[in-house]
């Protein structure tokens, strides 16, 4: 089982999604931990929030996207719309009642798998541009500040 722990190689230079990635990491790794106990309410609790917390997280990135005007929000928050579409699947297969663990081991996996591949190929397009555009909000901010 191969194991998604947070490095340097998935940073992108903006602290709040590197934050909010970590964080996604820490999940996954929550998953792990919940299986060993085979507590169903436990791997239940750890698997929604996680889908939970991401499905939040890229909304949070589509916004910071369209405030900087990145010239393909649509296609990647089409990519974000497949994903939430699969995450919320699995929530309802816990609700149906299928094997909990079974359901957390695929989870964990697809959305391991995902996240890495998409932080490193997807994510990493935007960065110039919420960068560039969080900088002229932080700018343009401190000269109204000091020079209005």
């Amino acid at each position: 089982m191969q194991r998604y722990e947070w490095s340097r190689e998935f940073e992108t230079g903006i602290d709040i999604i590197d934050t909010q990635h970590k964080r996604i990491f820490d999940y996954l790794i929550e998953i792990d931990e919940a299986i060993k106990t085979t507590n169903e309410d436990m791997i239940k609790g750890v698997v929604k929030a996680l889908i939970d917390y991401s499905i939040s997280h890229n909304a949070f990135e589509e916004t910071l996207m369209e405030n900087a005007n990145y010239p393909v929000l649509d296609a990647h928050a089409k990519v974000h719309e497949a994903f939430k579409a699969r995450a919320l699947s699995y929530d309802t297969r816990l609700e149906k009642g299928e094997d909990c663990v079974k359901v957390a081991k695929e989870v964990r996996s697809d959305i391991g798998l995902w996240l890495t591949n998409h932080i490193q190929r997807d994510d990493k397009h935007y960065v110039p541009y919420v960068k560039k555009s969080l900088e002229k909000g932080f700018v343009s901010r401190m000269l109204g500040r000091f020079f209005a």
